[in-house]
């Protein structure tokens, strides 16, 4: 056989192993046992296989890599978030590359522009850019969006509408009646549909809402809005998520605010600290690990049939709220 029609595939047909195994055996041979690594090499031998050329290669040729687009890793949502990515990608014997773009457009940008030529597909996490751009890559890539949805592409987002109304109920039920969300990032989509599901929400309940931010989605951004609105506080705040609550919650209780007599303070995401503050702080769950691996599942089955996927597939995981120690009923007179 002329080395130049040998391609990894026929190579992973003779070894009797997976194209992503042979992949591996030749580029991080650390990464299968010594018995996989000769076998390899013993077919690739056998068929005149070379690595050296990729031009001889087949067109078209997998990577067997999956780039994961994250706007901040030092959150904890998007590390379990990417934890459950890891799980379905190891599975499907997909390795992740990740790319954090720290909240930063263009630096998305560039990092998608240089993974393009290097991995299979992409699952953008909490992208900044618009529908235009996104429409535009996906014509290049296969793509799965989380937490937003856009015209003409694969979506896997938490019901925000179910989880703020939970919310809702919960404040209206404790007493509750004037209620501020503090925004996140201005161009978050996530943060779009918080804000609409709480004005929908408070209405059915009767409670008096208003809209504080955006502020930067972590602590320091909690603690500014704290700053903001110390002399008008609310019955309670709705935090875009949970480290700006615990920014907020710290600067309130440092002021001698009593929460939850004075105040309640809930957030989103259930990261790993919310339950250890204190009595735990209120926040709305979004199945993170469960979401991760949703949209490296779909990502790959478009990958590899994408003939079966003419059209976009939308889907929604439930959501649930949490209540902890920073919400419930208020002081009498406060």
């Amino acid at each position: 056989m002329a080395d130049k029609r040998v391609t990894i595939y026929d190579v992973a047909k003779t070894a009797g192993v997976a194209p992503s195994t042979v992949s591996r055996a030749f580029s991080r041979p650390g990464r299968v046992s010594a018995a996989t690594h000769a076998t390899v090499m013993a077919a690739a031998k056998q068929l005149g296989y070379r690595t050296a050329a990729p031009a001889a290669q087949e067109r078209g040729q997998r990577h067997h890599r999956l780039g994961i687009e994250v706007p901040d890793l030092t959150n904890p949502y998007f590390a379990e978030l990417v934890s459950g990515m890891q799980g379905a990608a190891h599975e499907q014997e997909f390795l992740l590359l990740l790319l954090d773009t720290v909240e930063d457009e263009d630096r998305e940008r560039s990092s998608l522009e240089s993974a393009v030529n290097v991995v299979d597909g992409i699952v953008l996490a909490g992208t900044r850019l618009s529908d235009a751009a996104l429409n535009h890559l996906t014509k290049r890539i296969p793509l799965v969006v989380l937490n937003r949805r856009v015209a003409g592409l694969d979506s896997v987002t938490p019901d925000y509408e179910h989880g703020m109304g939970q919310a809702m109920a919960h404040l209206a039920e404790n007493g509750s009646r004037t209620v501020t969300y503090i925004a996140g990032p201005v161009n978050s989509w996530s943060d779009g549909e918080r804000w609409r599901a709480a004005r929908i929400s408070a209405r059915q309940h009767g409670l008096q809402v208003q809209r504080h931010g955006p502020v930067p989605p972590t602590a320091s951004g909690g603690e500014k809005a704290f700053e903001e609105l110390r002399d008008t506080l609310p019955h309670a705040v709705i935090c875009y998520n949970d480290l700006v609550a615990f920014g907020f919650l710290v600067s309130a209780l440092r002021a001698g605010v009593r929460v939850p007599g004075q105040l309640s303070v809930m957030g989103h995401d259930d990261i790993q600290l919310s339950r250890l503050v204190g009595g735990g702080l209120t926040t709305v769950v979004s199945p993170k690990r469960a979401q991760g691996r949703a949209a490296v599942e779909r990502l790959v089955r478009r990958i590899e049939n994408p003939s079966a996927h003419r059209t976009p597939v939308e889907g929604s995981l439930p959501v649930r709220l949490v209540p902890r120690g920073t919400t419930g009923p208020r002081e009498p007179g406060a």
